[in-house]
């Protein structure tokens, strides 16, 4: 029943459609940008980013307790029953955000710029709850999971930039309303795709089932750590796109999400690499603690690899990027997209830390770091906001991010060793060279910038890093 392929394999297989279906995504965002105009752009980012918050308060950690408890089950039948029960208490909590959503929607001011575009939005909590990738991840299950995921950005990309126009009037739907109806389309036939392997490999369909009552409140009591925690993250990730809604106009909005969603594919890389490596790590962590410090300083060490040089490189070539990509139209959103490479990649590492949390059973230790980061977040995008508009965001995203990764990389310190020392002995200078070959082709195009900074660092740090994540065993 449950895969046996290395982390390796599974990162692989889920990043391979994943990295397809993003570059299509991000064409099918600089479609909508230029198609809907910044001000309708900026409402259907602003509803993107309310239904984040929806959705993950309908899961509460829900998915991430069961992907842990399902790579620790070994039989068939004891995987069918918990996941039956699992979906019976995501069913209601999904009822209860839409209830809750209904009602608070109206007390935010963007809300009155078209009302169905965010009822559209709340309803994505509907088929999160037949969402089964999680069975699929606790099973290690990568192939199906990465199909599933794969399919769901495909869909909505290929329908945004084939269908949307002849579509708009159809219905009496404007384009903004189609946007999140093309959404709700994708995430069910995502749905679908995963349900049918995951109905082989249990026997038989998973239907929401009550359960006993002792069992739900010992899922709550785990899970409420996990899901406050990912609702803390999550106001790290697009808080400052809501403050954005509510403390200027869509417009702003709509040119800051632009240079966001770009660089926001750090994120989407980085949970791409968990959702391969929290099962494996789970059980690492409860059956081999030195074996899951040995993972974790390898993890960690690739993890910083690749992910320094886009903040170095994205700050370095910024603006020009941004200008290429949307014809000039955005200057603003440059200056944004300098700052957010930077701070992406400091939450990023900070989430690297805080999942390493979560595998050890330690996910309370998460939950304070985040909750006093966030309320950063808030009060700098509030304070900076009015004064600096869309730049000001960033910078208030900017110190969460940094304070973030600096107190979650303390809570982590026992888990360093030297092998992770020897890594960054290689990244450092192969950094340096990135930044001085972009600095010296400053009057080349942009795309030949990225080639030639690129190939530079992998020039100097491809081969040392190869060898070092095939080396010998930790040190203390």
């Amino acid at each position: 029943m449950r895969g046996d392929s290395s982390v390796v394999h599974n990162v692989g297989v889920l990043a391979i459609g994943q990295i397809g279906a993003q570059i299509l995504n991000v064409v099918a965002l600089i479609f909508l940008a230029r198609y809907l105009g910044s001000h309708w752009f900026g409402v259907v980012q602003i509803g993107v980013a309310f239904s984040a918050y929806a959705l993950i308060v309908a899961e509460w950690g829900m998915m991430s307790l069961g992907i842990r408890e399902v790579s620790r089950l070994d039989e068939t039948p004891a995987v069918l029953r918990y996941a039956r029960t699992h979906l019976g208490m995501l069913t209601v909590q999904a009822l209860a955000v839409l209830v809750i959503g209904l009602l608070v929607l109206p007390l935010f001011p963007f809300y009155v710029q078209d009302r169905l575009v965010f009822w559209l939005y709340l309803a994505t909590v509907v088929p999160q709850v037949f969402m089964q990738d999680w069975i699929g991840i606790g099973l290690e299950r990568m192939r199906w999971v990465g199909i599933a995921k794969t399919s769901r950005s495909l869909c909505y990309a290929v329908l945004v930039l084939l269908a949307l126009k002849p579509l708009v009037g159809l219905g009496w739907l404007a384009a903004q309303r189609w946007v999140p109806v093309i959404f709700l389309i994708s995430f069910f036939g995502s749905n679908l795709t995963i349900a049918i392997p995951v109905t082989r490999w249990l026997g038989q369909a998973v239907r929401p089932r009550y359960g006993e009552p002792a069992e739900w409140r010992r899922r709550w009591s785990l899970a409420a750590p996990i899901g406050a925690s990912i609702v803390m993250l999550r106001i790290l990730l697009n808080i400052d796109i809501i403050l954005l809604g509510v403390l200027a106009t869509p417009a702003v909005a709509g040119a800051y999400a632009a240079a966001a969603r770009i660089i926001f594919l750090l994120v989407v890389a980085m949970e791409v690499l968990w959702k391969a490596l929290l099962p494996r790590l789970s059980r690492l962590a409860k059956t081999s603690p030195a074996a899951f410090r040995r993972s974790f300083n390898q993890y960690l060490g690739l993890v910083l690899a690749g992910l320094l040089p886009v903040a170095v490189g994205g700050y370095a070539v910024g603006p020009e990027l941004i200008d290429l990509l949307y014809s000039g139209r955005l200057p603003e959103a440059g200056r944004v997209f300098q700052v957010l490479a930077v701070s992406y990649t400091l939450l990023s590492v900070g989430w690297f830390f805080g999942n390493s949390l979560v595998a050890m059973d330690r996910q309370r230790e998460y939950f304070p770091p985040l909750l006093v980061c966030a309320a950063v977040a808030v009060v700098g995008c509030v304070t900076l906001v009015p004064r600096l508009g869309g730049i000001g965001a960033s910078w208030g995203m900017f110190g969460a991010h940094a304070l973030l990764v600096t107190v979650l990389g303390l809570t982590c310190r026992r888990l360093f060793s030297r092998r992770l020392w020897g890594a960054l002995s290689v990244i450092v200078p192969a950094l340096l060279v990135l930044l001085l070959v972009l600095r010296l082709t400053a009057g080349w195009p942009v795309p030949a910038r990225i080639v030639a900074g690129g190939a530079s660092y992998l020039a100097l740090a491809g081969y040392p890093l190869l060898r070092w994540s095939r080396g010998g065993a930790d040190t203390a």
